[in-house]
């Protein structure tokens, strides 16, 4: 039921649309979405309530600065605002995957030719990815009509990512595959063949509806950051066990740790690692999916 404001305008409590996708988060996750939802909608219908809140946030801030950085100022945030900016920057803070755009009807179309042979080297998938794709390399899809981008990382992952509207930075979809799989599934809402592929996907919907709900305008940025930090999802140990493989209980079989803490890739934390010049020195924690329910 729409709240009915004294002045007759109706507030639209986009936060219940927002929940209704949060099955598999955690309280505290939905409890904080809802809460920033509400927040914006309080600003942008009664911005007077919010005069003397901002001196206090930023005094608050200052006490517990020791504890984290949390500086997300508009003009850092501008060289973000349209897709072009974002994906621009993301192949200079990540050279080692390759991002490709493509309009939803021709990826689609050359869904079923991802063909890739496990003895191919890194140099003739990427020669040979590029030839059959040529359509989806970047530049030549126009900005606004880019539906999806494809994050192939060689002999380890390729990531769909599907945008609502088309052109825009607000990711509604992302499914992790092998990049070797190839049909009409590989889609932003398909599901992989592999179980380690599957549940790094059902991980991934949820780092999604968190990334949207906290820092909806960087979402994308932060997004595509969290999913590079699975280039070490075969060589990485577990940060808990400290083993490469567990058995997990439910599918009785042996996996990789697939939990990246998407929580740890705020907007704020990807510009502090750039801004240090120490982005190759890469300290992301990987835990099994037993482990990081004991962990966390």
């Amino acid at each position: 039921m729409p709240l009915v404001c004294p002045d007759g305008a109706v507030v639209a409590y986009a936060w219940k649309r927002q929940l209704a996708g949060q099955a598999g988060a955690s309280a505290v996750d939905r409890t904080r979405l809802a809460l920033k939802a509400f927040t914006d909608q309080k600003r942008r219908f009664f911005p007077h309530l919010d005069d003397g809140v901002e001196a206090n946030e930023s005094d608050s801030k200052k006490r517990c600065g020791s504890e984290e950085v949390t500086f997300e100022p508009k003009e850092v945030m501008s060289f973000l605002r349209t897709l072009p900016d974002v994906l621009q920057s993301l192949e200079k803070e990540v050279p080692n995957v390759k991002i490709s755009t493509f309009e939803r009807l021709d990826w689609l179309k050359c869904a079923s030719t991802l063909t890739s042979s496990p003895n191919e080297s890194s140099e003739e998938h990427n020669y040979r990815g590029s030839s059959k794709r040529k359509l989806g390399s970047m530049g030549m899809v126009a900005p606004e009509k880019v539906a999806v981008i494809e994050l192939l990382c060689p002999s380890i992952f390729r990531v769909v990512i599907s945008l609502h509207p088309a052109g825009s930075i607000d990711p509604d979809a992302v499914a992790f595959f092998s990049p070797d799989e190839s049909g009409s599934y590989v889609h932003a809402r398909g599901v992989s063949v592999h179980h380690v592929y599957r549940h790094i996907t059902e991980y991934a919907t949820i780092a999604l509806q968190y990334f949207l709900g906290n820092q909806a305008e960087t979402s994308l940025y932060s997004l595509v950051h969290w999913i590079c930090s699975y280039q070490t999802l075969f060589s990485r140990p577990c940060s808990k066990c400290k083993k490469l493989l567990a058995m997990d209980k439910q599918s009785n079989l042996l996996l990789a740790p697939v939990h990246r803490p998407y929580w740890k890739f705020s907007f704020s934390k990807i510009l502090s690692t750039i801004s240090s010049k120490d982005q190759n020195s890469d300290t992301t924690m990987a835990y099994h999916i037993g482990c990081i329910s004991e962990e966390v």
